[in-house]
């Protein structure tokens, strides 16, 4: 059974359920069905074609199977009806059970569990509302294994909780005491953070990266005129044939002794740090997401010398424009982008990349907010550019 037989399925089981506990655990007269086109709203589009084959494949195996009826019009498939008297095998084929106690058990958990930060404890009260509606939370929380509930809400309160960097499997032993745990509870565990956490996260690494979780551990590379000392010994960086590493665990014991450069240039991608040499400039390769440990570096610098000029070069896309206002609203340091304007497409226009529908989608919600010209340009000529290409 394909993807889209499971998503038929699930939506189908999930009605079957609601209906089932609003009459108190009886399924007499009912009927559970949906229409196609409600469940696939591009089912017609001629562009959809190569998914229509497969929900059609999907649909026709699970009548073979008895699971579904269907209902058909001149167009194709019109109606699916799920089989009650194969509801069991529904059941078997979707890999899940349905019991009133087990999501009486899940209410309990909820009410028994008090989150300390507001946005967890929203999450709670919504799967707490959609449960006693008899509404589905699949999407965050599988009724069928508490044990797994019981470790995402262990992992919830551990999270915000983590003050320095750790790595994914390490976390997962200390909270979970099982290395690889983590791993096999994720996907529900980023929905819920996606979801309610009031940061925005460009993907996984980003969200684990926000609680200090990295899946490696994390370097940050310095090139320029600084002289800082560190456990006792005094570094200085201009003196150096190669740009600085330095584990995001030392910044805390780093002290800044001096700045020769007048500009503080921070770089979204490793590659465009090693390419990128500027005069008078202090380049910084924060080494990927930007959280709070990371960013203290910056705002030691800061600190000491705010007359200086700070700078940031990133992806000409939603997620660099993203990472600039993230960076400047957490250190309340004022950055100014660097290579991430108009005339920058304009002169690299052959190496633009077209918009995504997700682009799109994020780039307007950012400029809802932002409202900048060079995102208006992106929209108006649908396009991007990763920052590898440009030379500042």
């Amino acid at each position: 059974m394909n993807k889209y037989g499971k998503l038929v399925l699930n939506h189908l089981l999930d009605k079957y359920e609601r209906s089932v506990l609003s009459k108190q655990g009886s399924d007499k007269h009912l009927r559970i069905h949906t229409p196609v086109r409600k469940l696939f709203p591009k089912y017609d589009n001629s562009d959809y074609y190569h998914e229509r084959l497969l929900i059609d494949e999907a649909l026709h195996d699970l009548r073979e199977l008895h699971i579904v009826s269907l209902s058909m019009d001149l167009d194709g498939i019109d109606d699916i009806e799920l089989s009650l008297f194969y509801i069991e095998k529904a059941y078997q084929y979707a890999n899940r059970t349905f019991s009133l106690e087990t999501r009486k058990t899940v209410i309990q958990l909820l009410e028994q569990t008090t989150f300390s930060y507001e946005w967890l404890e929203t999450f709670r009260i919504d799967m707490l509302k959609k449960l006693s509606l008899f509404q589905s939370v699949y999407r965050y929380l599988n009724l069928d294994d508490i044990l797994e509930i019981k470790d995402i809400f262990t992992v919830l309160k551990a999270l915000p909780l983590q003050s320095h960097e750790i790595s994914l499997r390490k976390f997962s032993l200390a909270i979970l005491k099982d290395s690889k745990r983590l791993e096999v509870i994720k996907t529900r565990l980023l929905h819920i953070l996606f979801d309610y956490c009031p940061e925005s996260f460009a993907d996984e690494d980003d969200a684990f990266a926000y609680f200090n979780i990295m899946k490696n551990p994390g370097f940050l590379y310095l090139r320029g005129r600084m002289v800082i000392e560190l456990n006792g010994q005094v570094i200085d960086l201009g003196r150096l044939k190669s740009p600085f590493s330095l584990m995001s665990e030392n910044i805390e014991q780093l002290h800044i002794l001096d700045i020769q450069d007048q500009n503080v240039l921070t770089i979204e991608n490793l590659t465009s740090f090693y390419d990128t040499v500027l005069d008078n400039t202090l380049v910084i390769y924060l080494g990927g997401y930007h959280n709070a440990l990371r960013r203290s570096l910056l705002t030691k610098i800061y600190a000491l010398y705010p007359h200086l000029k700070f700078y940031h070069f990133g992806d000409i896309d939603a997620g660099g424009f993203y990472i600039y206002y993230h960076l400047k609203e957490k250190t309340q340091i004022p950055f100014e982008m660097l290579g991430m304007d108009i005339p920058t497409l304009q002169h690299y226009q052959a190496y633009c990349k077209s918009l995504t529908q997700n682009d799109r989608r994020r780039l307007e919600k950012l400029q809802e907010k932002y409202h900048l010209e060079v995102i208006s340009y992106m929209l108006k000529h649908n396009c991007k550019l990763e920052q590898e290409i440009v030379n500042l």
